[in-house]
């Protein structure tokens, strides 16, 4: 009974997704606690399986220079699907930015960074998520310690060009 029991553990293990605070890195220890301008029209998402795997931030912060931008338009169109447009927040508007998690998935090991935060817009209170940084997979091949870049956040006026390093996040 107890071998069941830890083979189903040691599975369980494998397959959940793994985080880790990202407060004390570079680029993140600067903006923790901050509130930041953002420099252009965002918008905001709700998406129903919360990728985010944070349940406290429900909606997802998306701008036209994120990554996942096209996939998000794409899928706000489509019946039965789980991404709704909530509404825009317009040039100007202030993101209070909390923390930082590294999300690890089990089975596939990508990782993705996350901020989290509030926008306070028109009277209502919106707990964000904004998914920040990619692994540069032809440096990280190369065994490149700083592997980790970011596109140009919707609060910078330029894009940083740094590579920076970031923990892999772990069970324990």
């Amino acid at each position: 009974m107890g071998g069941i029991g830890f083979f189903i553990f040691i599975i369980y293990a494998t397959v959940k997704t793994k985080s880790t605070g990202l407060n004390s890195c570079q680029p993140f220890k600067e903006l923790i606690g901050k509130t930041v301008v953002l420099n252009k029209e965002t918008y905001l998402f709700s998406d129903h399986e919360n990728t985010t795997h944070n349940a406290d931030f429900p909606y997802t912060l998306m701008d036209d220079l994120h990554p996942l931008w096209s996939y998000y338009q794409e899928c706000k169109n489509l019946p039965h699907v789980d991404i709704t447009e909530i509404t825009s927040f317009p040039r100007g508007t202030k993101f209070q930015i909390k923390k930082a998690v590294q999300y690890t998935a089990g089975v596939s090991g990508a990782s993705y960074p996350t901020l989290f935060g509030s926008i306070q817009h028109k009277g209502q209170l919106y707990k964000v998520s904004y998914q920040w940084g990619k692994q540069d997979f032809y440096k990280a091949s190369n065994e490149a310690e700083k592997y980790w870049v970011f596109h140009q956040a919707p609060w910078q006026n330029t894009r940083d060009t740094a590579s920076y390093v970031l923990p892999t996040a772990n069970f324990w």
